[in-house]
């Protein structure tokens, strides 16, 4: 009888199997499914987020600009992250083509959203000292929540966007905190709105930014070159100027996809990221 607590023995060596690594023989059988090509397809599952502020929802959703009977607009509207994230996904596929303006745009995103998480820090520490000079011995504190929130199913398709959108989650809570704070008088109400504020002026800066960004079929080598299509680029781009990092492709971000091999890049020898 075969000893299978004993380690020495090999556990192979008593089947009679065909078995054998490298035999590629083993993977030749056909799917049985319609098609050459059959594949599993990998279904990730779905997402739905309940935001329970307005702060957070307005800042995923965006809100509508708001108009008077006679169709004049008393309050402008304000951009979102959903809207945010479909044109990216137009920045995301010019920069697989080599697009520099676009990388650009991708990697100060990056650079920006560490700017956010610096700034969610600071305000997060105001409420908190704030709370320990107030919240002393014989005071009990509980945060509520509207249980008749709104729940929202997230179709993203961008890293970046995908990204953010945690970080709204985080903010909202932190306005449920805030007000919390505020209706106690925990902290003043100026300094509450400022939180609050500085906080969605930081997200909606880099939503502004994607806005800005024109396509334009430019390509890291038209930079290099300094041709007609770079210098029109350059014109219509004057808010994103190229790190050399950028251009020679030695600087890069986790938000940025692999660029598509070309023929110059080959030529050139440039080197491709991988992913």
């Amino acid at each position: 009888m075969t000893d299978v607590l004993n380690p020495n023995q090999d556990p192979l060596a008593s089947q009679n199997s065909a078995l054998i690594f490298g035999d590629m023989s083993l993977f030749d059988e056909k799917p049985v499914a319609s098609g050459s090509e059959a594949r599993v397809r990998n279904r990730a599952g779905e997402l739905s987020i309940k935001f329970f502020s307005n702060n957070a929802i307005g800042l995923y959703k965006g809100i509508r600009p708001t108009v008077d009977s006679k169709g004049k607009t008393t309050k402008r509207g304000q951009l979102g992250l959903t809207k945010m994230d479909d044109v990216l996904a137009d920045v995301v596929q010019a920069a697989r083509n080599d697009d520099p303006y676009a990388y650009q745009l991708l990697y100060n995103l990056h650079l920006a959203s560490n700017k956010f998480d610096a700034l969610m820090s600071q305000c997060r520490n105001v409420l908190k000292e704030a709370m320990h000079k107030k919240l002393t011995d014989g005071v009990a504190a509980k945060l509520s929540k509207d249980e008749n929130a709104p729940v929202f199913n997230v179709y993203l398709k961008t890293d970046f966007g995908r990204h953010i959108l945690w970080k709204l989650k985080e903010l909202d809570q932190f306005v449920l905190e805030n007000l919390f704070c505020r209706q106690h008088a925990i902290i003043a109400r100026d300094a509450s709105i400022r939180l609050n504020g500085g906080l969605a002026h930081e997200l909606r800066n880099m939503y502004h930014s994607v806005f800005l960004w024109k396509h334009t079929g430019v390509t890291r080598k038209d930079v290099k070159e300094d041709n007609q299509v770079a210098q029109r680029a350059a014109e219509l781009q004057p808010h994103l100027a190229l790190d050399q990092g950028i251009i020679d492709g030695t600087l890069t971000t986790m938000f940025a996809p692999r660029i598509a091999e070309r023929p110059e890049d080959q030529e050139d020898g440039l080197a491709q990221p991988t992913e």
